[in-house]
């Protein structure tokens, strides 16, 4: 996207107005994005913050999520993970290495243009319960997980121009010192009854967590596989033996993230499963969905 004239004269103003705010402010870009479409909107909210310094943390590895990460009441965290109608799996452990005081928090939630159910109101209670102010929070749409041809391309240049405004005034508002979310997430919907169904299960079962049968996850690693290593650097939870070209499928969680990530495409789900599920996510979920932002 290119930046115009008036633009740079937007931002001119605005470091005007408030550089000596930001001094020794700092935003911190958190993430859990074994796909990698999360991290990229995170950052780009985070660096929308002009004036500020910024820092990522990334929660993918069990190692990251062993520390604990505190911020303080000059920092602002922009925190972002996938959904499957609630946070998705490890929302427990993610949460109890955070740690603010007070600290302004922008959420964010991405889904494939399905639905995000009640992935926004709990995140907001996990993130309030973690010591943070929640000031704004955005559901935002990227590439399905599972069927890369549902909502392929984006976030797309309209997408970028709402995620570009939503930092822009996420940046304001918390400079304002205004960290009260005062339009209260609601619960994400489906088109589809079967979804609903589903998620209106989660809204009455809200501790209970997103968990995948094995038999979901089973796949296989092809001869196209030259052992390049990524998708076991990018395993949340080292399930991934390339030697043997074995998964342990107890603690696989599902992401889809060795898939998503391999650059020869030698990760494929064998899961009957699964595969009936995705059959039916294109049609089900073609209708385009549109980001939805909570100041």
């Amino acid at each position: 996207m290119g930046i115009k004239e008036t633009d740079l004269d937007v931002s001119r103003m605005f470091d005007s107005q408030w550089g000596l705010a930001t001094a020794g402010m700092k935003v911190y870009a958190v993430y859990f994005s074994p796909s990698g479409s999360t991290e990229k909107i995170v950052k780009r909210i985070a660096k929308g913050f002009e004036g500020f310094e910024v820092e990522s943390v990334n929660l993918l590895t069990s190692a990251s999520r062993k520390k604990n990460h505190t911020f303080g009441k000059n920092d602002v965290v922009v925190f972002g993970m996938m959904t499957a109608g609630k946070l998705f799996t490890l929302s427990d452990e993610i949460f109890e290495c955070l740690h603010g005081d007070g600290t302004p928090f922008v959420g964010v939630i991405t889904y494939g243009n399905s639905y995000y159910g009640i992935a926004l109101t709990e995140m907001k209670e996990r993130a309030e319960k973690s010591g943070f102010s929640v000031a704004s929070m955005g559901a935002f749409i990227a590439r399905h997980s599972l069927d890369p041809s549902v909502a392929e391309g984006r976030p797309d240049s309209e997408d970028l121009k709402i995620i570009d405004d939503f930092a822009r005034e996420s940046c304001e508002k918390i400079l304002r010192g205004d960290y009260v979310l005062h339009d209260e997430p609601q619960t994400g919907w489906s088109s589809s009854e079967q979804a609903n169904n589903l998620i209106a299960y989660r809204e009455t079962h809200r501790d209970e967590p997103y968990m995948l049968p094995p038999s979901y996850k089973t796949k296989i690693i092809t001869n196209a596989c030259i052992k390049c290593g990524k998708c076991v650097r990018n395993c949340p939870v080292n399930a991934i033996n390339i030697e043997s070209k074995t998964f342990d499928l107890d603690s696989c969680i599902g992401c889809w993230g060795c898939i998503n990530r391999c650059p020869n495409h030698a990760i494929i789900s064998t899961s009957q499963e699964m595969s009936d599920i995705m059959k039916n996510i294109g049609s089900v979920f073609s209708k385009r969905l549109e980001p939805e932002i909570f100041m």
